[in-house]
């Protein structure tokens, strides 16, 4: 397994994935790096993605797709195992340095899984790795303590804006959007940051206490 800095890196795990909107979606994008998590191989074979690195236990995986890919570089984990899949395939992928995370397949019928992963991505927060789960309703990914992070309107993944703290509470301003805030202390389960929407140009997050999960939503 390389070991070079890249830029650009692809995880594709087991939940559930729309392939259309899949390929859609990669169509006019390139990824240095392509890592497939258990059965999110099955999603790589669909999707005609040619992975670096392969890893899971395989329980869900068809065996005729794991003949396709014998060969490739895989490494096998037992069923019973500390980390989920996906946890396993960004601790493979930190290791590689890349600038930037997309994990499609992450986000599904099972609950705990995406909230687990969205959790996740607070590791790669903390070594200064950018990172977003992405599926055909939402973009979601962390802004940290400190940061202002910018949404240009004519970019955003969808036409709402929803903010949570990961964590008791966040200290967050908003600036060009329908509803703007200033240095607003917001706690857990708080619905105020709920489906706001940008009505500038661009829409200012800046998060003074805290960190913000961020979710671009598409209904």
């Amino acid at each position: 397994m390389q070991t070079d800095y890249i830029d650009k890196l692809l995880i594709v795990t087991g939940g559930s994935l729309d392939i259309d909107w899949a390929k859609s979606f990669l169509k006019d994008k390139n990824y240095d790096y392509i890592i497939a998590a258990d059965s999110g191989l099955s999603h790589i074979k669909n999707l005609g993605l040619v992975p670096n690195f392969i890893l899971g236990d395989y329980d869900s995986v068809n065996p005729e797709v794991l003949e396709y890919f014998k060969g490739f570089d895989i490494k096998t984990y037992p069923r019973e195992k500390d980390y989920t899949d996906t946890h396993l395939a960004l601790i493979t992928a930190i290791k590689l340095s890349p600038r930037h995370i997309t994990i499609l397949g992450a986000t599904g019928s099972r609950l705990d899984h995406s909230l687990t992963s969205i959790g996740n991505l607070k590791a790669l927060l903390d070594l200064d790795i950018s990172a977003e789960i992405v599926d055909p309703h939402n973009k979601i990914y962390l802004v940290a303590e400190g940061e202002k992070h910018i949404i240009k309107k004519s970019e955003q993944y969808g036409d709402y804006v929803s903010l949570q703290p990961l964590g008791d509470k966040m200290l967050i301003s908003l600036e060009g959007f329908y509803y703007p805030l200033e240095k607003c202390e917001v706690k857990t389960g708080l619905s105020l940051t709920q489906s706001n929407e940008i009505s500038a140009d661009e829409g200012v997050i800046t998060v003074h206490e805290g960190i913000a999960i961020v979710v671009e939503a598409r209904d």
